[in-house]
């Protein structure tokens, strides 16, 4: 069943160990994440710790910035896991789920990554529309093109699920690498992909908007639909753009704050355990229902505490032991 946001909060600090580490400690460290990810009065790390430090919590950046440095991601990755499937059986599979997937490439200002040869770094996700989840992730540092990752991309689409996606992953061996594995499939291609010799291997389904004078070539192996179910399916691969959109917006998935691999990739699964949180929590009718909705309300109740990590302490009795 659906949870309210403390008892989902706290089921998940339970794992975390409270005293494993000089004065940062996994809990901690995972409780200052969550809170910037989440607090939308925060525009800054050091405006976190200038409230924690003057509310009672003794912590430093400068521990904060070696914990992100030193320490590995496997926490957060295993808790994006865990809500991952607590959210899948909370929507059961159905005999057809559509599972948009797509890319977002966030710059990275640091001389210090551009000294590393990164430039930028690319979150590889999907949705599955009919259990209204993401799937598994790619986090991925340096330039490298969508068609690269088949392998990944194959471990997102379930079984009885048809991935949807853009010219990002036009290539002709990358579908072959799919259709291996039997895996169904709605691929825009370009337009300069010649396509008269790959009509035996693939349907090739055309369509033009007049309006805006651009042609669409979707390449798929769905030969039980006709041309305008497979046009019907293609549009649904928006909604992984309303996802980034969600996720940068108000979630900060665009305002990196680290200067390491390693933090930038522990941002970024807190980014998608916060959106995870927010799909598994319930609020008040009268607030609405939307993600946006919770999101707001969230906001409401943040207002009255000065931090998650304050919160805590209403939570776990042992939080008060740093």
């Amino acid at each position: 069943m659906l949870s309210s946001f403390p008892k989902v909060v706290k089921l998940l600090l339970k794992q975390l160990s409270p005293s494993d580490y000089p004065v940062l400690n996994t809990r901690l460290f995972f409780e200052i994440w969550l809170t910037f990810v989440l607090d939308t009065s925060l525009t800054s790390m050091r405006d976190l710790f200038y409230r924690l430090n003057h509310a009672g919590i003794g912590v430093d950046i400068s521990t904060f910035s070696k914990a992100c440095k030193t320490r590995q991601g496997e926490n957060f990755c295993r808790i994006y896991v865990e809500l991952l499937e607590r959210l899948k059986r909370q929507h059961p599979a159905t005999a057809q789920m559509l599972v948009p997937i797509d890319s977002t490439v966030i710059s990275l200002t640091s001389k210090l990554f551009w000294e590393q040869g990164y430039h930028q770094v690319k979150l590889l996700n999907g949705i599955n529309l009919e259990q209204g989840n993401p799937t598994e992730c790619l986090i991925h540092f340096g330039q490298g093109h969508d068609a690269r990752f088949a392998e990944t991309v194959n471990s997102m689409i379930p079984e009885n699920g048809i991935g949807v996606m853009d010219r990002g992953f036009a290539s002709w061996n990358f579908l072959d690498e799919l259709s291996t594995t039997q895996t169904r499939f709605v691929v825009r291609i370009k337009n300069n992909m010649k396509t008269e010799f790959d009509h035996q291997r693939y349907r090739v389904v055309w369509f033009c908007d007049l309006e805006r004078r651009s042609e669409f070539r979707l390449a798929t192996n769905l030969d039980e639909m006709t041309n305008e179910e497979i046009g019907e399916i293609y549009r649904n691969r928006w909604q992984i753009e309303i996802l980034w959109k969600f996720l940068k917006m108000h979630l900060k998935l665009d305002h990196l704050i680290s200067k390491n691999v390693n933090g930038v990739t522990m941002q970024i699964y807190m980014v998608l355990i916060a959106y995870l949180i927010l799909e598994l929590i319930e609020i008040p009718a009268f607030y609405g229902h939307r993600l946006l909705d919770k999101f707001r309300y969230l906001q409401l109740e943040l207002s009255r505490r000065c931090s998650i990590v304050h919160w805590s302490y209403d939570l776990l009795p042992d939080a008060l032991v740093r």
